[in-house]
């Protein structure tokens, strides 16, 4: 699991704890509150959630659904990508936290082979094999950087053929 241990109990409100359902062999390893709604952004071994000022669970998604996380220390300001493309989720955080490490190491610990490739427009794609820790299970992505049609033939084929390569070599 890295270098975060389990949360401990006086560092989150247990209205939100309990907010958070965690499965077998999930458990918090993160949490920060975010100054502009008052919600919670949690992090688990499994999942990032945010709870809402109200104490009621406003989503959760597992880590091999988001891309990328970014801290800009200067304004505090904390953004989630998701691989989807859904809006990317934005946290103003001004006390210290180990969320931001958290966030960092299981998003790296979730992908376990990528490569990346541009189409003929000079834009990027990249093909990633992660995995979903809930369940072990490995899972491809493809993921079309802006501007590109991820249904034209020629990202299509490319995809396919690294993500062939990247079977292979964990013996998918």
């Amino acid at each position: 699991m890295g270098i975060f241990g389990r949360l401990r109990r006086g560092d989150l409100p247990d209205e939100v704890r309990r907010a958070v359902p965690l499965a077998s062999g999930d458990r918090l390893i993160a949490s920060a509150r975010d100054e502009q709604t008052g919600g919670h952004i949690v992090a688990s071994t499994h999942q990032l959630a945010f709870v809402g000022a109200d104490g009621t669970l406003a989503w959760q998604r597992p880590w091999h659904e988001a891309e990328s996380a970014t801290w800009q220390s200067d304004s505090g300001l904390l953004t989630v990508i998701w691989v989807d493309h859904r809006r990317p989720a934005q946290w103003l955080l001004r006390e210290p936290s180990t969320l931001q490490q958290a966030l960092r190491e299981r998003l790296q610990a979730s992908v376990v082979l990528s490569d990346e490739f541009r189409t003929e427009s000079r834009r990027t794609v990249r093909v990633v094999i992660r995995q979903d820790f809930a369940t072990g299970e490995l899972l491809e992505q493809v993921i079309p950087g802006k501007g590109v049609d991820p249904a034209d033939p020629l990202v299509v084929s490319e995809a396919a053929k690294r993500l062939q390569r990247l079977r292979s070599e964990v013996g998918l």
